[in-house]
């Protein structure tokens, strides 16, 4: 489900835009999974769409936290999680406010995520910054 999820939304893409401003995410090791990850994740330039799924049934959630600058040096603009396998959620800047994205650098901080505890294992994360430009 999670999968034709992620088809869907690269299939909505132009195949200029899906090359060159479509970046596929993952969660850090998701430790004893064959896939080696709990979450994936697809981040569109054009419209700042962030798409996370949960892709592991452990009775665990994914969160996502994205940033003006990288996870480093930057500052969170929004988080969002997601909880069961095949569950996802979509953010965009049709959403207006803290999802429509400067363009600038952005970064992500994408992890397996424990809800019941509002907390997250430093290595069960993966981190990345691309350049938001749209161009």
């Amino acid at each position: 489900m999670a999968a034709a999820a992620l088809v869907a939304v690269l299939s909505c893409a132009s195949p200029a835009s899906a090359a060159d401003h479509t970046k596929h995410l993952h969660t850090g090791d998701a430790f004893g999974d064959v896939t080696g990850w709990s979450g994936e994740g697809v981040f569109t330039e054009e419209g700042d769409r962030v798409h996370i799924c949960d892709t592991d049934a452990d009775g665990r959630g994914v969160i996502i936290d994205v940033y003006k600058g990288t996870p480093e040096n930057g500052y969170i603009l929004y988080s969002m999680h997601v909880g069961g396998n095949g569950n996802c959620d979509t953010k965009s800047a049709a959403d207006g406010g803290v999802y429509n994205l400067p363009e600038t650098r952005i970064g992500f901080k994408f992890c397996r995520y424990w809800k019941e505890d509002d907390r997250y294992h430093a290595g069960e994360c993966k981190d990345y910054d691309f350049l938001n430009d749209n161009s």
